[in-house]
């Protein structure tokens, strides 16, 4: 019987570094929305870093692959690509977004596997040195409707950069509730909001 890893485009399918060359964007995408990111009181200057969006497949007999033959090992498409995030005015800024942004294809000759969207997101700092604190937003799947607002809490005392020794990392997520910050935090906070719209 043939190994797992005898497939057409030989063993380097199996391999979990070589996946992402086998996935295609979809190049006419249906499900495409804008986000406009907006910084209210900042402490200071921010600018974009490229964001992100990730895509997915279900666990399904057709949407798995052999990621270690010899351990018995299987794993499933994931797709990760970065989104450019344009200045639009001050303190705002524009990232487009596909929730169909993969192509969905017999990629393993076991039927059609579909992509889904996990989530999507930007980030900014000071600037674009290692050191500078970094900002993120996510949003999920389900929180792209058309017209919808998020507000993101971000604590001003670690601009632009963090010494650490307050407990907040370089990689300040944030928090959706400001209330979820203890004083004196809470009374020392900035936001960016996330708004939603979908393209025509």
């Amino acid at each position: 019987t043939p190994s797992a890893t005898a497939q057409p485009t030989g063993t380097t399918k199996n391999d979990k570094s070589e996946q992402a060359h086998l996935f295609k964007v979809n190049p006419s995408p249906k499900q495409v929305f804008e986000v406009v990111f907006e910084i209210h009181d900042a402490p200071g200057p921010l600018m974009a870093i490229p964001g992100g969006v990730g895509y997915s497949a279900p666990q399904a007999p057709n949407c798995t692959f052999v990621s270690n033959a010899w351990a018995g090992t299987w794993g499933t498409p994931f797709k990760g690509l970065s989104l450019p995030v344009t200045p639009v005015g001050p303190n705002r800024f524009v990232m487009t977004v596909a929730l169909d942004g993969m192509l969905d294809e017999d990629y393993y000759g076991k039927g059609v596997c579909r992509w889904k969207m996990g989530s999507a997101g930007a980030s900014f700092a000071a600037s674009q040195a290692k050191e500078d604190t970094v900002y993120g937003v996510s949003l999920d799947a389900k929180e792209f409707v058309d017209g919808a607002t998020y507000r993101q809490y971000f604590w001003k005392g670690g601009y632009p950069r963090s010494d650490n020794k307050s407990g907040i990392p370089l990689s300040n997520p944030g928090r959706r509730d400001p209330d979820g910050y203890k004083e004196p935090f809470r009374s020392n906070l900035f936001s960016i909001t996330a708004t939603v719209r979908a393209k025509p």
